[in-house]
């Protein structure tokens, strides 16, 4: 085997044997499954958030609460048409096989009462009992997200608004309880004057909260009262609640097309925007944290072998290039095993069709018809060789972490300086920003990875990737010079002896 190649076998063999990187390939896998678990904890354990209305009108407590109940019976079908997504088996049938009120649809009022006339949760699991996997738990409706308490009686007996906030601050600060309250006290109160109305001079409604960092309840509550206002202004003009709520209804009957593809004669569903929309972007941020993932072990590695005299043990037995292109060969296999690894456990996972990993099968699929595997491999090189060049000189320039870091400073902020014009890239890939980006060397693997699913002009492509390539070699040459000048001089340089290594060869 060639020093070359021992050199980058010992990299690749240090990194990716360790215990550290052992355990990341364990472990993320279970931070994802256990982060999708904790979601659904703190979904379900969410708090339900009690409120009491003082309203002098004496009207719209009730037809706040009808509102709010029309609201969760919106989420409880939300709720249905994703467990019969997971639930169901697919050999025993489908969803769309199910009878109207109960296979997925819109959370329109006419199903919500449709829903509920035949029967409700109890007659839907009657219903999809015989089509359900097996071991699949029963559907269980989500708990409401908010109740209405009873007003305190001294609070109910307030001749003014200003009486009744008064009256209520210490059941709002928690200094005083309410049966049914949350833990810490009444989460809000909503206060409605007796000249509230559709009348734009009329005084407005008080919302009362000390916590203002959770705003649904708020938002309900202004949706809620925009419902019931609405209504009576529908009532006025002789229009009926029934009538207002069939208006309501009505969706947009318009399917999505893109022009220029193979099956443009298709509308797009949401897989399709999952491929052309969401997966380049995801792929973009898996780029930029892989190749700064596996460019930081050149920089941390040659200054420690820097400090420890290890270079100059190593190298007696190879050259300076051939241990700076051990080192950008070993460090660069590890950053390709890692997607690698989870691509092909990925797809063994899709292939056997599992029951349980529709997700991951999609995912899989989209990934793979998308055609940005090899795009994303190839960027990544690039991007790899350009940043990990600038790694090793780094660390050739550098005793300890400190001398290293302020050169680091500097590099991350050009790296990070487009951050602010993502999306702008993202809503637009083929403006303006987008082009300027795509023809800066440091930016060009984030910029085409962002616009490759949107059929940019290839002149573009093109010729950025060869201002890429060409700025690669220039950059390689430049910083191998730093890196075989200065691997052996424990002294580090004067910033203007720095521009001198970059001339000379070693």
């Amino acid at each position: 085997m060639s020093p070359t190649l021992l050199v980058a076998w010992r990299e690749y063999k240090q990194y990716v044997f360790s215990r550290g990187f052992l355990l990341f390939l364990i472990a993320t896998p279970a931070l994802m499954l256990g982060a999708g678990l904790l979601f659904s904890l703190i979904d379900d354990s969410r708090p339900q958030r009690t409120f009491v209305v003082y309203d002098q009108t004496d009207q719209y407590a009730p037809l706040i609460d009808e509102q709010l109940e029309k609201r969760a019976l919106r989420q409880m079908l939300t709720a249905w048409d994703i467990y019969l997504q997971l639930a169901l088996d697919p050999e025993k049938g489908s969803a769309e096989d199910l009878p109207a009120p109960f296979a997925p649809g819109t959370d329109s009022h006419a199903r919500i009462q449709a829903f509920q006339a035949a029967g409700g949760v109890e007659a839907a699991g009657r219903v999809v009992a015989p089509l359900l996997r097996e071991g699949a738990p029963a559907f269980v409706p989500p708990r409401p997200q908010f109740r209405r308490l009873a007003l305190p009686e001294a609070v109910a007996k307030a001749n003014s608004m200003e009486e009744a906030a008064r009256i209520l601050e210490p059941y709002l600060l928690g200094d005083a309880d309410i049966p049914g309250a949350d833990p810490g006290g009444l989460f809000a109160a909503v206060l409605i004057p007796a000249d509230f109305g559709n009348d734009e001079n009329a005084p407005q409604a008080q919302f009362w909260s000390k916590n203002l960092t959770d705003p649904a309840l708020e938002v309900a509550l202004t949706r809620a009262l925009r419902s019931v206002l609405r209504r009576e202004a529908a009532a006025e003009l002789g229009i009926s609640g029934v009538d207002l709520e069939r208006i309501s209804d009505i969706e947009t009957p318009i399917s999505v097309y893109q022009p220029g593809t193979d099956d443009s004669d298709e509308a797009l569903d949401d897989a399709d925007r999952f491929e052309k929309v969401i997966l380049p972007g995801v792929m973009t941020y898996v780029l930029v944290v892989l190749v700064f993932a596996v460019g930081n072990p050149l920089l941390t590695n040659t200054i420690e072998e820097r400090s420890n005299k290890i270079v100059e043990v190593l190298l007696s037995s190879v050259t300076a290039d051939q241990l700076m292109v051990g080192k950008l060969l070993g460090i660069g296999a590890v950053g390709l095993t890692m997607p690698s690894i989870f691509l092909i456990g990925g797809l063994v996972i899709a292939g056997f069709g599992v029951s349980g990993t529709e997700v991951i099968q999609e995912i899989m699929g989209a990934l793979l018809h998308s055609g940005l595997l090899p795009v994303f491999f190839f960027y990544f090189l690039a991007a790899y060789i350009i940043f990990a060049m600038m790694f090793l000189a780094i660390g050739a320039l550098s005793n300890s972490i400190q001398d290293a870091q302020t050169f680091m400073g500097p590099l991350m902020m050009l790296v990070f300086a487009p951050l602010p014009f993502v999306i702008v890239v993202f809503q637009n890939p083929n403006g303006l920003v987008a082009t300027i980006l795509t023809f800066i060397p440091l930016y060009t693997p984030y910029a085409v990875m962002m616009r490759i699913q949107s059929d940019p002009p290839l002149v573009e492509i093109l010729g950025g990737t060869a201002l890429m390539i060409a700025f690669a070699v220039f950059l390689s040459r430049m910083m191998g010079r730093i890196f075989k000048n200065n691997i052996l001089n424990h002294a580090p340089p004067k910033a203007t002896e720095i521009w001198r290594l970059t001339k000379k060869s070693a």
